[in-house]
Formats: structure tokens, C-alpha cells, sequence
């Protein structure tokens, strides 16, 4: 193991360890839903070879970060109805509810052209969503 120093202070090595944590585990858990899904209509083969054509991997492709906000108008309730089709099927539905909670926070974003760091800015609480 080679130890790999970051810039900056206290706290970046962990903030590092989550962020890349919350991707890999949690897309992890989200192709095994899928799956299970694909198998309850028998077509986890074809969501196989569909996979196996990517190229690349999502957490690389940041600077598609902006079409997805742009698109989750209607990514938004299509999540809605793949958690109806995952309950339905007796397995999870929280990560696509998740999904489509997240999506919301881009409601106002439909069809925009932006930058990679102002759709992620857009995932943060707003003044707004803060409890009274």
C-alpha cells in the first residue's frame, strides 16, 4: 500500500473516502435491484449486454452531470414509476424514491445549459428547504 497525501488540512482523506464510498457501494446496490427486477421479467440478459456496451464509468463522466439535471424534469417521475414496478415486484424501492428526491432538487433546471459545479450546486439545501 502506497500512502497518497492530500493538500489542505484535516478532514479531505475521509471527505474522499465518502464521496467515492457513496458512489461505488451504493451503485453496487443499485445493480443488484436492477437485476432482481430484469429477472422477475426474464430479461437480465438483455440488461446485461446493455451494461457491457458502457465504456466508461458514470463517476468519471462528470461533465454529464449538467444533461442529467437538465433531463430530470422527466427522469423525476420516471424513477416514480420504476419504484411502483420495484415495490410491485416485492424488492426495494427507496434508491429510486432517493433518485427521484434528488432529481426534484433540479426541477427548475428543465431543458438548461449550465456547468458541471452549478448543477451540483443545485443539490445543496437552499435557504428555503431549511426547517423552521
Amino acid at each position: 500500500m502506497q500512502a497518497h497525501p492530500l493538500p489542505g488540512g484535516i478532514g479531505r482523506a475521509s471527505a474522499l473516502k465518502l464521496s467515492y464510498s457513496s458512489y461505488q457501494k451504493a451503485s453496487r446496490v443499485l445493480a443488484a435491484v436492477a437485476y432482481a427486477l430484469a429477472k422477475d421479467y426474464g430479461v437480465e440478459g438483455e440488461l446485461l449486454d446493455i451494461a457491457q456496451g458502457r465504456t466508461t464509468n458514470y463517476l468519471a463522466e462528470t461533465a454529464y452531470i449538467p444533461k442529467v439535471a437538465a433531463r430530470s424534469w422527466r427522469w423525476g417521475p420516471e424513477m416514480g414509476e420504476v419504484a411502483d414496478a420495484l415495490r410491485e415486484a416485492g424488492l426495494p424501492a427507496d434508491l429510486a424514491e432517493a433518485s427521484a428526491a434528488v432529481m426534484s432538487r433540479w426541477d427548475a433546471l428543465r431543458d438548461s445549459s449550465l456547468s458541471t459545479p452549478e448543477a451540483l450546486g443545485h443539490l445543496h439545501d437552499s435557504p428555503d428547504d431549511e426547517p423552521d
